[in-house]
């Protein structure tokens, strides 16, 4: 086995167009001014060359790789400049002050938004392996809090220097201790016009840090973030979570493990969980003989269990509320919810469509919370519906990860050969006509794009949605359209019917902590309307009131630009704008229409 660490993965344009291995010595050859090009944290060997030839990729590679340079991101989110500024400084200041290195040891990078801090590994000196990755991110958030530890994951990838950064249209450019430590942020902004090949750090270290290193990995680790099932028996989730608690050991091992067997969880890996749990403090003969006593037993434990009851939450879909007191709660109870609400991290779990789209006004779907698109026929509801599920950026014009959540899509109208061919045009920007001839390939190179969407095409009723949802735990459900939901024979009439499921969707989205997406059509009377308003979706009155968010698209068939407007958002601001349909079914940003002025003087937008 080869033991030369000289390769890297390049991406061209965007991360998503990875795959590529260079030899490291020839990098400069890809640096270009017009556009991004990004390279990976890590080094690889011939083994990784030959997997990606193989395979195409480097995505599903578990080899062997080594490190050459750490990088620490100071991500800017949503901070301003300046605060962004003093955190990256504090970092720095704690390598210097608290790590005792020379500044020499690292230099510090305009990262077009954020700030880079570049470590050679000669100042950690991380051994290759496969299991370097976890060790990196494990070392650098034990030193550092509030960086970004995704760029250590192991398919983890960085801007270059003096390339560009399309979001903001500034290079990342070093810069000199002094430039970093009396600039102000406009002042490095204005350096950041413009590339700084003249002018780069050349680094040193001899293990300064090599003692902070974490070399102990555990069997079960976290790499990256978990969208974890926290609202099924959330009482076991906490018992879980908790870990062995002097005097209660046996006692929560046997409902654990009644909770495994009775959701068909195998008793070996059973028992791997329970070892895992266990922290060494019984013994493992002792865990072992736990578990499969409680197999063998079939015990049952329900919601009154005296132990499971301990831990019980409202939260929790198996919750069932007994008298009135549960529903009413106080100061105390509510300041604990409002914390809760304000401290989670939402990370795979909220949609922001505000990004998406490229606004400033905020538009974020968080759980709990149903979401109404409607439109005439031909006004691209399902295709905007679609870009959502993908995580399309209407203005970059490329999928991000950052904005793909988990998805269940219903599709109740179209069928799912349909709706994946659709899923190949959006993630490879590919015309019908293309996938048609191109479909293994185009599915090879995009598959990860979509594997976080599930499609059904059956017509549930309410009750099915719900049973779906505990068995995929999707982060968001769009149900398209709502129409064609089921329901019972008693409900009569089309107001009632959009009443049904509008309301019972938004109990659900509550109740089990999702977003849902509905896709309705308009009021007949809207249908050939130029104008929209919050009330022309079918069954009106009923749709807004359930609703948090509503979305109005409006467009011809025969006319690509369509008008885009949010109608209600309960907690955030509404706005409207343009978007135009391309042959990939993407829906670009497009030129906004300028506001027009009435007679009376008022100004208004045609929609």
């Amino acid at each position: 086995m080869s033991q030369v660490f000289n390769y890297i993965e390049i991406a061209d344009g965007s991360p998503r167009n990875r795959g590529l291995l260079i030899k490291k010595e020839h990098l400069d050859k890809y640096i270009k001014q017009d556009r991004p090009v990004y390279r990976s944290m890590y080094i690889y060997n011939e083994d990784a060359v030959d997997y990606s030839d193989a395979k195409n990729s480097i995505r599903s590679y578990y080899g062997e790789r080594a490190i050459d340079d750490i990088i620490i991101d100071v991500d800017k989110g949503d901070n301003s400049h300046e605060h962004t500024l003093k955190m990256a400084q504090s970092v720095c200041f704690q390598l210097e002050d608290q790590y005792e290195l020379q500044r020499q040891n690292f230099g510090v990078y305009f990262s077009g938004s954020g700030y880079h801090i570049r470590i050679p590994n000669t100042v950690f000196q991380f051994q290759s392996g496969t299991d370097l990755p976890f060790k990196v991110k494990e070392t650098l958030s034990k030193m550092f809090q509030h960086i970004d530890l995704m760029v250590y994951m192991r398919t983890g990838l960085y801007r270059l220097p003096n390339t560009l950064n399309k979001k903001t249209d500034m290079f990342k450019i070093p810069l000199s201790h002094n430039e970093f430590w009396t600039l102000k942020p406009e002042q490095i902004h204005l350096l950041a016009q413009q590339p700084r090949f003249d002018m780069d750090h050349v680094l040193e270290g001899d293990g300064e840090l090599s003692e902070l290193v974490i070399n102990d990995v555990p069997r079960i680790r976290k790499l990256g973030t978990v969208a974890e099932p926290k609202k099924i028996a959330t009482c076991i989730q906490t018992m879980y979570a908790n870990g062995p608690e002097q005097g209660k050991r046996h006692h929560t091992i046997l409902r654990i493990v009644s909770h495994y067997r009775r959701n068909g969880v195998p008793s070996e890996a059973a028992k791997a969980a329970l070892l895992h749990w266990n922290q060494n403090q019984l013994s493992e003969q002792e865990v072992i003989s736990n578990v499969e006593y409680a197999y063998n037993k079939g015990y049952k434990y329900g919601c009154n269990d005296s132990l499971m009851h301990e831990y019980c939450s409202p939260k929790c879909i198996y919750y069932k509320r007994k008298d009135y007191s549960i529903g009413v709660l106080n100061a105390d109870d509510m300041q604990k919810e409002l914390e809760e609400r304000l401290t989670t991290n939402f990370k795979g779990k909220a949609y922001d469509l505000s990004k998406a789209l490229g606004l400033e006004e905020e538009c974020m779907f968080y759980p709990g919370e149903l979401i109404t698109i409607f439109g005439p026929t031909g006004s691209s509801k399902t295709t905007f519906a679609h870009n959502i599920a993908l995580g399309y950026n209407h203005v970059t014009d490329e999928l991000e990860d950052a904005l793909q959540i988990p998805t269940l899509y219903l599709s109740l109208e179209l069928a799912p050969w349909y709706m994946h061919r659709r899923s190949l045009q959006i993630a490879g920007n590919k015309t019908k006509a293309e996938v048609n001839s191109n479909y293994k390939e185009i599915y090879e190179r995009n598959h990860e794009m979509i594997a976080h969407l599930a499609v059904q095409s059956v017509a549930p009723t309410l009750e099915q949605i719900s049973e779906k949802i505990v068995e995929l735990q999707p982060a968001m459900v769009i149900v398209d359209y709502i129409d064609l939901v089921d329901t019972p024979h008693n409900v009569r009439g089309e107001y009632e019917k959009i009443k049904y499921i509008s309301h019972g969707l938004s109990s659900m989205a509550v109740n089990m902590d999702v977003i849902i997406i509905q896709i309705s059509q308009v009021a007949r009377e809207y249908s050939r309307s130029e104008v929209l308003d919050l009330y022309a979706g079918k069954g009106s009155g009923a749709i807004e009131n359930a609703s948090r968010k509503v979305i109005g698209l409006n467009g011809q068939t025969h006319k690509r630009t369509k008008k885009l407007r949010l109608f209600k958002n309960t907690d955030g601001e509404l706005f409207d704008t343009t978007v135009e349909w391309t042959p990939s079914f993407r829906l670009r940003r497009a030129e906004d229409e300028p506001e027009q002025t009435n007679n009376s003087g008022l100004s208004r937008r045609t929609y």
